[in-house]
């Protein structure tokens, strides 16, 4: 079943910067960018914590095998 997700539109200079900082770690931007806001979101309280929201939480870009279905 797909799912529609809120896709939000970054600044150029935030995609910039994410992507140098990317290349830095040797990481994708985009776990670059997973990493960097729960690290932030778990620092405010007035939020939800994170692991609140689903109880299926499945880390960013996680492939799986086809045999495993």
């Amino acid at each position: 079943m797909p799912r529609n997700l809120y896709s939000p539109r970054l600044s150029d200079d935030v995609v910039r910067a994410l992507y140098r900082e990317g290349q830095r770690r040797r990481k994708p931007m985009t776990v670059v960018a997973d990493e960097l806001l729960r690290s932030v979101l778990a620092e405010i309280p007035e939020i939800v914590p994170l692991h609140c929201v689903a109880d299926n939480i499945v880390p960013f870009r996680v492939r799986t095998s086809p045999d495993a279905a």
